[in-house]
């Protein structure tokens, strides 16, 4: 208890220090750790945290999981499985060149690919929520390649001991595949036919501290299972979370887990400035920071070129490439596996350990900035097909005075259904291949386009359609995408939706005739119910 008081101690007073500069708190609870760990006060031991760092991000990854459903994931599966797969290939083939050329022996060249190739899923999953992002097309691009990353991690441990020329079985690395591959089945059969029946009986009841410990149980159980098996626990409570998100209980359990989500989180940051050696980082500084340099690049090129490949436009392809630049928690794991095979020394590990904690440091730095630089790098003289992304199929109808819809959200597909039942013209632009796959297949007229590009919208015959609604989760997308569509077309209704509270003047400067916001509007239908209850005109039910 006397350490956590000195936690939170600390965390209060840097926060309130750093909260005047605008710095975000995750890196304020990562100073936090460095003054409260062994490097300057000494006053925690990193073992008496570890658990309570740990729930965090257990806690972090089953939130995430809630707001998602197995069939929304799956219109994320080819960035997953294709994105993920390319992504950690050319990060590997390209750290082990490099390193080779320095001198290291090819098992640990590959070895070291291994541990830049993994990227962090809890500081970017918190990033991105805290700037409400991982709704935006980049955020929903790098939560699935997080996720393929962390399953991608067990058989990097697994191959360790055959990198390090240690005898081992391979049957039994085959056997631990095959035993995680059947625990992630068997989490998607209960997901479909067991919990649902199961919160059925606990909601009966009424009761909830019933419902509490049922939600606790779920995301234990999975988070357990996934852990024994060698998958990441992280990864199990992402899973879980995905189970509960099929149930008609999401929401409530999201309302129950997130009080305790940040509070535990917050030692999870702590936990990592503690680990770093400030003498080791003050006495190698130049050559850590020129390997922070050095892995950042290397990390935004890969990423960006994935984005690329994958089909996605210029600028949510630098965003991608910027969000996932930094080195990830499960590669720590990673790296005291390798110390015990003899794949790293001491120095190394140490060095190593000094340059992951700065790039996880510096990412909401980077995320921050990344619009900025995304926006600058678009403005540049690039190939259409680089800054437009994948080739646009071109509407089978040449349209006029029709509706355009910029996002296929749960807003814009039921715009499109509705515009399919009253036979108004319509086309749906989405940068998310799966979900324009996916709603195609089900007969809305929607196609492959990034709404924010002037071309993009010319494409699509903006210059002569009537409205055009933007219901996308990035506001700096909204505003540009407002600002490019009234210059193309002065007289067109513009339509835009926000989730929150938002700065509205800068949407209706660039251009937007109505904007609607979905908190702001349900704050004003209370109120006005509230106000006529008070005026008398309401009266109780019986």
């Amino acid at each position: 208890m006397r350490e956590i008081v000195i936690i939170f101690s600390l965390a209060l007073m840097v926060l309130l220090l750093l909260n005047r500069a605008r710095i975000p708190a995750i890196l304020g609870f990562f100073v936090t750790g460095v003054i409260a760990g062994p490097s300057v006060l000494g006053a925690v031991s990193s073992g008496s945290i570890e658990s309570l760092a740990e729930i965090g991000v257990i806690l972090l990854l089953f939130t995430i999981g809630l707001e998602m459903s197995a069939e929304r994931f799956g219109e994320f599966r080819r960035t997953a499985l294709i994105g993920g797969t390319l992504q950690i290939c050319l990060t590997v083939s390209v750290v082990a060149i490099l390193t080779l050329v320095l001198g290291l022996d090819p098992a640990k060249a590959v070895f070291m690919g291994f541990l830049i190739s993994l990227s962090s899923t809890a500081v970017v999953l918190k990033v991105l929520q805290d700037f409400h992002e991982t709704e935006a097309p980049h955020g929903q691009a790098s939560l699935a390649i997080l996720i393929f990353q962390d399953v991608a991690a067990v058989p990097m441990i697994l191959t360790v001991p055959f990198l390090a020329g240690v005898v081992s079985d391979p049957s039994s690395a085959l056997g631990t595949l095959l035993t995680a591959g059947a625990v992630l089945l068997g989490t998607l059969v209960s997901a479909r036919w067991l919990v649902p029946g199961l919160f059925d009986v606990v909601a009966a009841t009424g009761s909830r501290e019933i419902f509490l410990l049922t939600v606790i149980l779920v995301c234990a159980s999975v988070t357990w299972l996934t852990g024994e098996v060698g998958l990441s626990p992280a990864l199990g409570a992402f899973l879980a979370g995905l189970i509960v998100a099929n149930t008609d209980y999401a929401h409530r359990a999201q309302g129950t887990v997130l009080p305790f989500q940040e509070v535990f989180l917050s030692f999870f940051f702590v936990s990592l400035g503690m680990l770093l050696d400030l003498r080791f980082f003050l006495s190698h500084l130049y050559l850590i920071v020129l390997a922070v340099l050095g892995v950042l690049l290397i990390k935004v090129v890969l990423n960006s070129l994935v984005g690329f490949v994958l089909g996605y436009s210029a600028r949510v392809v630098v965003l991608l490439g910027l969000v996932l630049a930094q080195i990830g928690e499960f590669s720590f794991i990673l790296s005291e596996t390798g110390l015990h095979y003899g794949l790293m020394d001491r120095l190394t590990f140490q060095a190593f350990l000094s340059v992951s904690l700065i790039t996880m440091a510096i990412t909401p730095f980077l995320i921050s900035l990344s619009p900025r630089i995304s926006d600058r790098i678009v403005r540049a003289d690039l190939h259409p097909r680089i800054k437009n992304g994948r080739v646009y199929r071109r509407p089978s109808v040449d349209l006029r005075d029709h509706l355009i819809i910029i996002g296929m959200g749960i807003t814009g597909r039921r715009l499109a259904d509705t515009c399919e039942d009253h036979v108004i013209p319509y086309i749906g632009l989405d940068v998310n291949p799966e979900a324009v796959k996916r709603a195609r297949e089900e007969g809305l007229n929607v196609y492959y386009g990034d709404g924010t590009h002037l071309a993009v919208l010319r494409h699509f015959n903006v210059p002569e359609a009537a409205v055009m609604v933007v219901a996308i989760a990035d506001y700096r997308s909204t505003v540009h995408a407002i600002h490019e569509a009234r210059a193309l077309n002065e007289g067109m209704k513009i339509i835009a939706r926000i989730r929150g509270f938002e700065n509205t003047e800068m949407l209706y400067t660039a251009g937007a005739d109505v904007v609607v916001s979905e908190k702001r509007e349900a704050t004003r239908r209370i109120s006005d119910e509230i106000f006529s209850c008070y005026s008398g005109v309401c009266e109780l039910e019986e």
